[in-house]
């Protein structure tokens, strides 16, 4: 017997290009060649050149931008036009606009954030990490699944180009270099690892804070360490993965962690805030090393013992965050809704 074609909208109305950008259209990518995909965006997704979601479309993917003026509807008057088996909304807009959709259409949102699930209008949302069970309705038996987020495929660049990356900020070959990547935001732990890392003091040790935009790159953070460097957004990040030798991820909360198992994948040594999506990714891989705090001296003993570990290689267990079978996962549970 045949199994059923079916029509699929992605829905998601951001703009710049992060982990649930990234997420939202690898979904596309890998549906459109076994189904019809429809991605809705908004219309000033691509304002920003380089830094769109669109820029990563396949061209078997449909793509229609939807103006801000009455988007709900249009919204909902798109999927019905397209004969939608399953709209599929990520973040909070885009899950907010499923209340609207036809009868007949699964509704479905990716849970990317932390706060509770209350979108009682849904039929069944994707959790990113384990611990979001927590965050479902206590009263309702809404259908879900946890698929991970996964990592996108990866080629380790050749050693010329890590040396070259190195080089551009004055790391030398024998350096400690610490990254931390992460968008500008006062629960990231930022400012903690900075002040952390000026606490240390180590000669041959180097920090860079990666992500964000020109404007509000410091914090107001006056480091006068010629050894930590705010770098803004760079489009090479994952090879920037594999220049580390260490990477920090402080936050106060995050709901999964995709710059982290980015960095587990290039096989660089990560250092995690036991919280959240973080701790989820540290219990299954022992070799990830786990801050009890986002307190500036848990973070300085974190970066002394990653230090003591350079030479020591990691090891990871991957397997949970392969692409095609978490892909597959999500494409299961459409078919648990639609039958």
């Amino acid at each position: 017997m045949a199994v059923k074609r079916l029509k699929i909208v992605q829905a998601i109305f951001t703009q710049g290009f992060a982990g649930s950008e990234r997420i939202c259209v690898e979904l596309c990518n890998e549906l459109c060649l076994r189904h019809d995909v429809l991605l809705l965006v908004a219309d000033d997704c691509d304002a920003y050149p380089g830094h769109s979601i669109l820029e990563h479309v396949s061209p078997l993917v449909k793509v229609k931008k939807i103006p801000r003026g009455f988007r709900p509807l249009r919204v909902a008057l798109a999927a019905w036009r397209f004969g939608a088996d399953i709209y599929h909304g990520h973040l909070g807009r885009a899950v907010d606009y499923a209340r609207f959709m036809p009868p007949g259409i699964a509704r479905i949102a990716h849970w990317h954030m932390g706060r509770a699930i209350k979108a009682a209008w849904l039929d069944g949302v994707v959790l990113i990490s384990e611990w979001q069970t927590e965050l479902l309705p206590a009263k309702t038996k809404m259908a879900h699944a946890v698929v991970p987020n996964w990592v996108s495929d990866f080629k380790h660049p050749p050693a010329e180009r890590i040396a070259a990356l190195r080089a551009e900020f004055n790391i030398g070959a024998d350096d400690f270099a610490i990254g931390l990547v992460a968008r500008p935001a006062p629960n990231k732990g930022i400012e903690e690892a900075v002040e952390a890392f000026r606490r240390w003091n180590k000669a041959d040790a180097h920090f860079l804070v990666v992500g964000g935009t020109a404007a509000g790159l410091q914090y107001n953070i006056e480091t006068g360490n010629p050894h930590i460097r705010f770098t803004g957004y760079r489009t090479d990040v994952r090879d920037l993965y594999s220049a580390f030798d260490c990477m920090v991820a402080p936050s106060y909360a995050e709901p999964f962690g995709l710059v982290v198992i980015e960095a587990m994948r290039a096989g660089t040594r990560v250092l995690v805030r036991n919280t959240s999506g973080l701790k989820d990714i540290a219990a299954k891989n022992a070799d990830v090393l786990v801050l009890p705090t986002s307190e500036p001296d848990d973070i300085l003993e974190g970066f002394k013992r990653a230090y003591d570990l350079r030479l020591v290689p990691p090891r990871y267990d991957m397997a949970p965050y392969e692409r095609v079978a978490r892909i597959a996962d999500v494409e299961r549970f459409y078919r648990e809704l639609v039958g």
